[in-house]
Protein backbone atom coordinates (compact mmCIF):
# COMPACT_ATOMS: atom_id res chain seq x y z
CA UNK A 1 0.00 0.00 0.00
CA UNK A 2 2.97 2.75 0.74
CA UNK A 3 4.71 1.27 -2.19
CA UNK A 4 1.75 2.22 -4.32
CA UNK A 5 0.76 5.65 -2.80
CA UNK A 6 4.95 6.95 -3.65
CA UNK A 7 4.75 5.70 -7.06
CA UNK A 8 1.52 7.25 -7.28
CA UNK A 9 2.88 10.73 -6.05
CA UNK A 10 6.15 10.52 -7.85
CA UNK A 11 4.28 9.94 -11.26
CA UNK A 12 2.28 12.63 -10.59
CA UNK A 13 4.69 15.26 -9.72
CA UNK A 14 7.54 13.99 -11.45
CA UNK A 15 5.94 11.87 -14.65
CA UNK A 16 7.96 9.17 -16.46
CA UNK A 17 10.85 10.50 -15.44
CA UNK A 18 10.36 9.50 -11.79
CA UNK A 19 10.37 5.58 -13.19
CA UNK A 20 13.49 4.52 -11.88
CA UNK A 21 12.88 5.50 -8.42
CA UNK A 22 9.34 4.20 -8.44
CA UNK A 23 11.40 0.72 -9.08
CA UNK A 24 13.33 1.35 -6.81
CA UNK A 25 10.33 1.82 -4.04
CA UNK A 26 9.02 -1.24 -5.42
CA UNK A 27 12.14 -3.24 -4.17
CA UNK A 28 11.70 -1.53 -0.31
CA UNK A 29 9.48 -4.43 1.66
CA UNK A 30 10.67 -2.85 5.31
CA UNK A 31 7.30 -1.03 6.30
CA UNK A 32 9.33 1.13 8.84
CA UNK A 33 11.44 2.43 5.67
CA UNK A 34 8.53 3.00 3.41
CA UNK A 35 6.83 5.01 6.27
CA UNK A 36 9.85 6.97 6.45
CA UNK A 37 9.85 7.51 2.87
CA UNK A 38 5.99 8.51 2.31
CA UNK A 39 6.43 11.15 5.53
CA UNK A 40 9.28 12.86 4.14
CA UNK A 41 8.13 12.57 -0.12
CA UNK A 42 5.09 15.34 0.23
CA UNK A 43 7.76 17.78 1.33
CA UNK A 44 10.61 17.46 -1.55
CA UNK A 45 11.26 20.23 -4.23
CA UNK A 46 13.02 17.63 -6.77
CA UNK A 47 13.40 14.99 -8.43
CA UNK A 48 17.27 14.54 -7.21
CA UNK A 49 15.77 15.23 -3.19
CA UNK A 50 13.60 12.14 -4.05
CA UNK A 51 16.24 10.42 -5.15
CA UNK A 52 18.28 11.37 -1.77
CA UNK A 53 14.50 10.20 -0.01
CA UNK A 54 14.11 7.25 -1.55
CA UNK A 55 17.95 5.70 -0.93
CA UNK A 56 17.85 6.78 2.66
CA UNK A 57 20.63 9.71 2.32
CA UNK A 58 18.08 12.71 2.14
CA UNK A 59 15.57 15.01 4.20
CA UNK A 60 16.65 13.40 7.75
Amino acid sequence: MAQEAICKYLEARFGDKSQPLQEKVKQHTEIEKLDKIINKIYTIRSIEEAGAVINGTGKN
